[in-house]
């Protein structure tokens, strides 16, 4: 448990800084964490039985410990970073108690997942809205920095996740890789008329021009709000004012984040659904992150 104690404490330090030029910061935290207060040498840390106590009550919405292969690839390589099991073959980056960050497909040096410990299905699971959960936003933007094992060397960084029928693992993960050339100008050029204010983000809905796995140009309609920080749980900024307190459509939901490169920094908060009511003349939205982010 204290490997647990000081991701809290990493977290609580990190509340103090904001936008993307607290990430200098921030690395000079993280490279602090070594010791002990007496001068001691840490323990080794003693991971959490994946379903403890710590995480959501297994359930057909957040998903049950046992399930294993096929979609559940994912799940399986956790256990093998939390050494519950030997196989199959993982490249464990980094592990901590909240979850695990991995290399994604194709492997190369801007794509890579991070993965909670916990046995979430994805981005329906209640769970990862409530006041229980990490914050796995801000987790993989710092996990997505320079001098971490997972940092995505791209001009810029992409973070998302797909919505469930979008996505080909039923293990909650973000991508942590890089956007496309051109969605930040994009972004860049609505600024004035994205919010920062939650409760108007259903409302910011702009068409962004994406790439398709081919590399052909596609247009999606998403809805953008900018914040300052990710000290907030984007999954339960999403729930409460896009999605409604139920929850019912989160499902649906596919979420990117990105640096806002204006202004004062911060960041996009990029959301869409295959159903998104569209003003006019704009194209429809999507359940997928795939259009803005970078694999290859």
């Amino acid at each position: 448990m204290g490997n647990k104690r000081n991701d809290t404490i990493h977290r609580r330090q990190f509340v103090k800084l904001s936008g993307v030029a607290g990430a200098g910061g921030l690395l000079a935290l993280a490279g602090a964490d070594g010791g002990m207060a007496d001068g001691g040498q840490p323990p080794e840390p003693t991971p959490p039985p994946p379903g403890g106590a710590n995480c959501p009550t297994p359930s057909a919405l957040c998903g049950f410990p046992n399930q294993t292969g096929g979609r559940y690839d994912l799940w399986d390589r956790v256990q093998v970073c939390l050494g519950t099991r030997t196989t199959p073959p993982t490249n464990c980056l980094t592990t901590t108690s909240d979850y695990v960050v991995l290399n994604g497909r194709p492997q190369n040096n801007h794509n890579f997942l991070l993965v909670p410990t916990c046995r979430i299905s994805g981005i329906e699971c209640p769970w990862i809205a409530t006041a229980a959960a990490p914050n796995y936003w801000l987790d993989a933007w710092i996990n997505a920095q320079p001098g971490q094992p997972s940092h995505v060397v791209y001009p810029n960084i992409g973070l998302g996740i797909n919505s469930a029928d979008a996505r080909q693992q039923d293990q909650l993960h973000i991508h942590l890789t890089g956007i496309h050339s051109g969605i930040q100008t994009q972004l860049n050029n609505y600024d004035n008329v994205i919010t920062n204010n939650p409760t108007n983000w259903p409302n910011q809905i702009v068409p962004i021009w994406g790439l398709t796995s081919t590399g052909m140009p596609a247009p999606r309609s998403y809805r953008v709000l900018h914040v300052s920080n990710l000290n907030t749980n984007l999954f339960t900024l999403l729930r409460d004012n896009v999605v409604g307190p139920t929850g019912a459509q989160m499902r649906n939901q596919a979420l990117a984040v990105t640096p806002r490169l204006v202004g004062n920094g911060g960041f996009y908060v990029v959301n869409s659904e295959p159903a998104l009511q569209t003003p006019p003349g704009q194209p429809g939205g999507t359940g997928t992150v795939d259009l803005l982010l970078a694999y290859n």
